[in-house]
C-alpha cells in the first residue's frame, strides 16, 4: 500500500510539474514549429507565421535596396562607356564637318563678289542655325507631339505652341549675331567664335539624340549643363569679338537657361533615371 501511495504522488507531482512548465515551454517554442517526418523520425522546425512576416519584410528591404543601387550607379552595373564614347565622337565628328563646310564657303566666297560671298554666309549661318543636325552622324529628330504628351511636365511648362515659336526666333539670332561676327573678323570662317557656335550647334544635336531619340531624361540633366555651358561660352566670345554681337545673342542664354531647369524638373518628375547610361542586363 505504502508503494502504491508513493508512485501515485510521483506521478502527480510530475504531471504538476509538466503543468507548470507548459507556459514557458510554449515561450520557448512560440517563434518556431516542430515537424516530425512519419517516415524518418527527423525533427524540423519552421519558423511561425510572425518570424516568416520578418524575414519577408528584411527581404524587400533588401531586394528594393539592391534596386535602387544598380539603377542609381551601384557596383551590379556598370557605366556604358561605349554609349558615352558615341555620344562624345558624334559631336566632334560633327564639329569636324561644321568646320570643313565653313571652310568651303570660305573658298567659294573668294571667288565671288562681296555681295556674293554675303548671300553665300547669310545662307550657310541661316541654315546652320536651324538645320545643323545634317551634319550630325546621330538621329536628332525633334521630339513628337505624342512624346511630348506622355512625358510628365511641370505646371510652369509652356504651351507647346511657344517652342517653334521661341526656336524660330533663336535662329534668327544666331544667324544675325554670326554674320555681324563674322564681318567683324574681316570675313573669315574659321575664328574661335564662330568655330564656337558650331561647337553649341553640335552639342545640341547630340543632346537632341540623347532626349528625344534614345529618351534618356537622367543623361538628358548632364547633357543640357553641356549645352548651356557652350552658349554660354558662345555668346561671351562673341561679345569679346563685338559686343552687339554678344548683346543679339544674349536671349538665347536666357532662353536655355529656362530649358534647362524646365529638362531637371522633368526629370524629377518621371522618376530620377539615372544620369549616366548603364550596361542593360
Amino acid at each position: 500500500d505504502d508503494m502504491a501511495l508513493r508512485v501515485l504522488f510521483v506521478m502527480a507531482a510530475s504531471f504538476a510539474m509538466a503543468e507548470a512548465f507548459a507556459p514557458m515551454q510554449g515561450m520557448r517554442t512560440s517563434h518556431s514549429v516542430k515537424l516530425v517526418s512519419q517516415h524518418s523520425g527527423h525533427v524540423s522546425m519552421i519558423p511561425s507565421k510572425p518570424r516568416l512576416q520578418r524575414q519577408g519584410a528584411s527581404r524587400n528591404l533588401s531586394n528594393l535596396l539592391r534596386a535602387t543601387l544598380s539603377e542609381g550607379g551601384s557596383v551590379e552595373k556598370k557605366v556604358d562607356l561605349a554609349k558615352v564614347g558615341t555620344w562624345f565622337g558624334a559631336t566632334v565628328v560633327e564639329v569636324a564637318l561644321l568646320s570643313a563646310a565653313m571652310f568651303a564657303v570660305q573658298t567659294i566666297g573668294g571667288y565671288l563678289p562681296p555681295i556674293g560671298y554675303k548671300c553665300l554666309a547669310i545662307l550657310f549661318f541661316a541654315s546652320m542655325a536651324l538645320k545643323s543636325r545634317i551634319f550630325s552622324i546621330l538621329d536628332a529628330s525633334r521630339p513628337t507631339m505624342g512624346e511630348v504628351q506622355e512625358t510628365k511636365r511641370p505646371s510652369w511648362t509652356p504651351p507647346p505652341i511657344v517652342f517653334p515659336i521661341v526656336w524660330s526666333t533663336i535662329g534668327i539670332l544666331r544667324t544675325v549675331s554670326s554674320v555681324v561676327v563674322w564681318e567683324a573678323v574681316g570675313r573669315q570662317m574659321l575664328v574661335l567664335p564662330l568655330i564656337a557656335m558650331m561647337t553649341h550647334l553640335s552639342i545640341g544635336d547630340t543632346w537632341n539624340n540623347i532626349n528625344n531619340v534614345e529618351r534618356r531624361k537622367g543623361s538628358a540633366v548632364a547633357g543640357v549643363a553641356f549645352v548651356w555651358t557652350s552658349v554660354v561660352t558662345c555668346t561671351y566670345l562673341y561679345w569679346k569679338t563685338i559686343p552687339l554681337a554678344g548683346m543679339i545673342l544674349a536671349p538665347s542664354v536666357l532662353w536655355l537657361s529656362i530649358a534647362s531647369v524646365l529638362i531637371f524638373n522633368i526629370w524629377m518628375l518621371n522618376g530620377y533615371e539615372p544620369i549616366l547610361p548603364y550596361k542593360s542586363e
